[in-house]
C-alpha cells in the first residue's frame, strides 16, 4: 500500500471522529494540512484558528525508560507536569499507522525567552526562574537507574565532536579536554531522567499564572546526569552580558535585571530534592559551558548560518574562556600543577619571557615522555632492528598508537605560531618545547612536529589556496598522511640552489616535471600522500634566484620512481629514510603551483631558517640524553675499585661536556628569542640562525662523541641512545646546507656589522694599527 493511500485512510478516520470534529469546529482534515515532523509526530493545522493545531503521536516520549504503552506514557507526563494531560482522541486500531495513537491539541500558554522574561515584571522574572528550577528537582526525581554516570565517556565524546567541528584550534577548550579527565570527581551520581533542552522557549507557562503547563519538546528528554543538566540552566550566571553575542549572559548583572541569585536558585533545587548540597556543580558546569562551546563551534563547521559565524566564533570563545575561569578559580591559579614544578626548575626557566601556556605545555610533554614513550621506545627500535623486510617501511604501531594519544590531548601541533592552525606559542617557548621532545628520538614524530611536515605545514599555511589547504594542509595538521619535500640534488652542489637542474616546463594549461632529486625523507612512507618539489621554471641570468618554483605533486604518480633508499651511516632511517627519486615527464596542472612563480627560494628560505633552528634544537635533546646516560654510567660503573664518577679526569671531562651543552642551550635561546624579535628576515635574525647551525651540530658531534669514549665499548651498539645521537649529529651538520655555508654567512653578517662599529675609529681602539 502506497503511503499516499495510508494518509487518505488516515485522514478519512480522523474526520470520522465527532471529538475531532468539535475540536476544528466542524473543519475536515486535509491532505495538505498534514505534516510528518522529524520528531516523529504528525502535524494537523487547522485554517479556521491556527490555535486549533494538532499533534498526533504514535510512540512513547519516555520509551528510554522502558515505557511502551502510550497510556503510561501519557501518565508520566502527567505527574510530571503535575496535572493530567488531555487528549482529544485516542485510537486503539493498529491499521491505520501501524500502531496506536492520540491526538492532543495545541497547548495554549505563554512562551517565554530571555527578552520577553525582562518585560515581566520584577516579581513575575523571579518566579520564572523559581518554576524552571521547581520542574527541574521534580523531573529530576524521576527515572533514577542503576546506571552510574560515566563521565569519562562523555568527555571523550566532547573531545571527538571538538575535532571533527573543528574549524582552528580553540586552546581554552584543549586545555578544558586536557583537565577534565584528570579530575573526575571521585563521588558516583545515578542516571536520570532530564528534560535536554533548557531554552526558556522550551516551557509553555499558563496564561493567568507563572505555573509550567506543558513542554514545546518533549523529544528531548534522555537519561543523564541531572547535576550537568543544572548545571546547563545556571551557567548563564557563569557567562557575562555581551550585546548580540551573549546577550542571555548574567553574570553581574542579574540583580539589576530582578533575577534571583544563583545560590537562592541552588538552595532551593537543595530542599526540593532533599539533598544537603551539589558537591561537584563546579566541575559540572564546566562541562555544561564546554558543551555549548562545542555546540557553537558546530553551527560554524556545518555553516548553518553563515552569517553568523564570527558571532559564533566569538561566543564560543567568551563562553569557553568562562569554563576556563572557572578552572582557575577551583585550581588557585594552577590547574595542572606546575607552580611547585617552576619553583623546583628556577634555573631552567631564569627569566625567559615565556608564557604559562608554555609551561603548561612542557609539563605535559615531560609527563607523557615519562609515562607513555620511554617505556616502549625499546620495543620499537626492535622493530626497526629486526629489518622485517615486508613490514620495514609501515608505520611503527607503537608510534601510530602514541600519535593518536598525544593528539587527543591536544599535545598536537606545537610548532606552529599560527593561532588559527597551532598553539600561537613563539619560537623561545617552542624551543623549550622541541628540545623535550628531542629526548625521545621519536617524540617529534609522536607529536606532529617531524620534518619535512613541519616545513611543508608552514608553507602551505604561507602559501596554499583554499583547495591546496583542504586537500594537502588539512590530512597533514591531522596526522593523517606524509608529505616529502624535494630541493636536494645528487649531482650538483645543492646549497646554492642556482645550480638545480630540475625543470619545469609549462606545457597547456599545465607543467612538465623532469629531473631527479634525493636525500628526499619520507618518500617510502605508504602514508606519503605527496610532497613539495622545487624546480626551475624559467632562466634569468641578471635574478638566478627567481628562476625556481614550488609545486604540490601526489606521490602516485605513475611517472614518479623512487630509485632507492638512502643509508646514513649505515641505517636507512625506515620509516623515515631517505630516498632518490626520479621525475620522467611528470605532468602536474597550474593549480598546484604553491605560491608564485619564481619565489621558490624566498618560500623556501622562510622554510628553511625556523627548519634550521629545530634541527639543532632536537639535536640537543638527544645529546642532553646522551650526557644523561653516560652520567647514570658512570654511578654505576666501578674503576679501580671507585665508581667511575669519582674519578678525577672522569670530572674534569663531565664538566666539560656540560659547559660545552650549556653554551649549545643558551645560543639556540638566543637565537630564538632574535628571531621572534626582529622576525626571518632581518640581517640579525640570519646571522643568528646561521650560528646556531655552525656551531651546535658540531659541538653535539664532540660531546656525543666524548659520551661514547666514557661509556665504553656498549656506546657504539643498538643497546642505548649514544650511538644515534652521534650519527644524528653528523647528519645535521649537513642538512639545510652545509656548515661550511653557513661560516661564510656568518663572516659577511660579522665583516657587515664591523664596518659600523664606531669603537673601531676611537683613538686606542685597535693599538698600533
Amino acid at each position: 500500500m502506497s503511503l499516499q493511500m495510508e494518509i487518505d485512510k488516515l485522514i478519512s478516520y480522523l474526520n470520522s471522529q465527532s471529538s475531532i470534529l468539535d475540536y476544528r469546529q466542524n473543519e475536515f482534515v486535509k491532505n495538505e494540512q498534514v505534516s510528518f515532523l522529524p520528531t516523529g509526530e504528525i502535524l494537523i493545522i487547522c485554517s479556521k484558528d491556527p490555535q486549533n493545531t494538532m499533534i498526533l503521536r504514535q510512540q512513547p516520549i519516555f520509551l528510554k525508560l522502558g515505557i511502551t504503552s502510550l497510556q503510561e506514557d501519557l501518565k508520566l507526563q502527567s505527574e510530571l507536569l503535575r496535572h493530567k494531560q488531555e487528549v482529544i482522541h485516542f485510537c486503539e486500531d493498529e491499521k491505520f499507522l501501524g500502531s496506536r495513537f492520540y491526538v492532543k491539541g495545541q497547548i495554549k500558554g505563554r512562551v517565554f525567552n530571555h527578552l520577553t522574561i525582562q518585560s515581566l515584571p520584577i516579581n513575575e522574572r523571579k518566579l520564572v526562574f523559581n518554576e524552571i528550577i521547581s520542574f527541574l528537582s521534580h523531573i529530576h526525581s524521576f527515572g533514577q537507574s542503576k546506571n552510574i554516570f560515566n563521565y569519562k565517556v562523555m568527555i571523550e565524546s566532547l573531545r571527538i565532536q571538538y575535532k571533527t567541528n573543528e574549524t582552528r584550534i580553540q586552546t581554552n577548550i584543549e586545555d578544558l579536554l586536557y583537565w577534565l579527565p584528570m579530575n573526575i570527581p571521585e563521588l558516583t551520581i545515578q542516571e536520570s531522567l532530564c528534560l535536554g533542552n533548557l531554552e526558556p522557549n522550551n516551557f509553555i507557562f499558563d496564561q493567568q499564572q507563572i505555573k509550567i503547563i506543558n513542554i514545546q519538546n518533549w523529544n528531548s528528554v534522555t537519561i543523564g546526569n541531572s547535576q550537568i543538566e543544572l548545571a546547563n540552566f545556571l551557567s548563564n550566571y557563569d557567562v557575562p552580558y555581551i550585546k548580540q553575542v551573549t546577550d542571555y549572559g548574567l553574570q553581574k548583572i542579574y540583580n539589576f535585571l530582578g533575577l534571583p541569585n544563583k545560590a537562592d536558585l541552588i538552595n532551593q533545587y537543595c530542599i526540593e530534592r532533599k539533598l544537603d548540597t551539589i558537591i561537584h556543580l563546579k566541575y559540572n558546569t564546566i562541562i555544561a559551558l564546554l558543551q555549548r562551546a562545542i555546540f557553537k563551534q558546530q553551527c560554524i563547521k556545518t555553516k548553518i548560518n553563515p552569517e553568523k559565524s564570527n558571532i559564533f566564533q566569538q561566543e564560543l570563545e567568551i563562553i569557553s574562556k568562562c569554563a576556563w575561569n572557572i578552572v582557575l578559580e577551583l585550581t588557585n591559579d594552577d590547574p595542572f600543577q606546575i607552580k611547585l614544578r617552576i619553583e623546583t626548575d628556577k634555573l631552567q626557566w631564569s627569566k625567559y619571557p615565556v608564557t604559562q601556556r608554555c609551561i603548561s605545555y612542557y609539563y605535559r610533554i615531560r609527563d607523557f615522555l615519562k609515562d607513555e614513550v620511554f617505556p616502549i621506545e625499546k620495543s620499537q627500535f626492535d622493530i626497526i632492528y629486526s629489518f622485517d623486510i615486508e613490514n620495514h617501511w609501515k608505520p611503527l604501531p607503537g608510534i601510530v598508537h602514541l600519535q593518536k594519544r598525544a593528539k587527543s590531548l591536544g599535545l598536537w601541533n606545537l610548532f606552529i605560531s599560527d593561532p588559527i592552525y597551532g598553539k600561537g606559542l613563539n619560537n623561545l617557548e617552542y624551543t623549550f618545547l622541541s628540545e623535550l621532545m628531542g629526548t625521545s628520538y621519536f617524540g617529534h614524530q609522536i607529536f606532529n612536529c617531524y620534518a619535512p611536515e613541519t616545513g611543508n605545514i608552514k608553507l602551505l599555511i604561507m602559501a596554499g589556496t583554499d583547495q591546496q589547504k583542504e586537500k594537502y594542509l588539512k590530512p597533514l595538521l591531522e596526522g593523517e598522511c606524509k608529505a616529502f619535500f624535494a630541493m636536494t640534488e645528487r649531482n650538483v652542489a645543492s646549497s646554492d640552489p642556482t645550480n638545480f637542474e630540475t625543470t619545469i616546463t609549462k606545457q597547456g594549461d599545465g607543467y612538465i616535471i623532469n629531473g631527479s632529486k634525493w636525500m628526499v625523507t619520507g618518500i617510502q612512507d605508504p602514508r606519503c600522500r605527496f610532497g613539495i618539489i622545487m624546480g626551475k621554471t624559467t632562466v634569468n641570468s641578471k635574478s638566478p634566484f627567481t628562476e625556481q618554483t614550488l609545486f604540490l605533486v601526489d606521490t602516485q604518480h605513475p611517472n614518479i620512481k623512487i630509485l632507492k633508499p638512502l643509508s646514513v651511516l649505515g641505517y636507512d632511517e625506515a620509516p623515515n629514510g631517505l630516498g632518490e627519486i626520479i621525475f620522467d615527464n611528470v605532468y602536474i596542472s597550474k593549480e598546484q603551483m604553491l605560491g608564485k612563480e619564481g619565489a621558490a627560494f624566498a618560500m623556501s628560505q622562510g622554510r628553511l631558517l625556523g627548519g634550521r633552528l629545530h634541527h639543532c634544537v632536537r639535536l640537543l635533546g638527544l645529546t642532553r640524553r646522551s650526557i644523561d646516560t653516560l652520567l647514570e654510567r658512570g654511578q654505576r660503573r666501578y674503576h679501580g675499585g671507585k665508581k667511575q664518577k669519582e674519578d678525577t679526569s672522569y670530572q674534569e671531562k663531565i664538566g666539560k661536556i656540560e659547559c660545552e651543552y650549556q653554551i649549545c642551550k643558551t645560543m639556540i635561546l638566543n637565537a630564538a628569542m632574535i628571531l621572534d624579535s626582529l622576525g626571518g628576515r632581518h640581517m640579525q635574525s640570519l646571522k643568528a640562525v646561521s650560528e646556531v647551525k655552525v656551531a651546535i651540530p658540531n659541538k653535539c658531534q664532540w660531546i656525543n662523541d666524548e659520551c661514547i669514549q666514557l661509556f665504553g665499548a656498549q656506546g657504539i651498539t643498538t643497546d642505548y641512545i649514544l650511538q644515534i645521537a652521534f650519527q644524528a649529529s653528523k647528519s645535521v651538520r649537513l642538512m639545510d646546507g652545509p656548515c661550511e655555508l653557513h661560516k661564510k654567512q656568518v663572516a659577511r653578517f660579522t665583516q657587515g656589522s664591523h664596518m659600523f662599529n664606531e669603537l673601531v675609529n676611537v683613538n686606542g681602539y685597535i693599538a698600533n694599527l
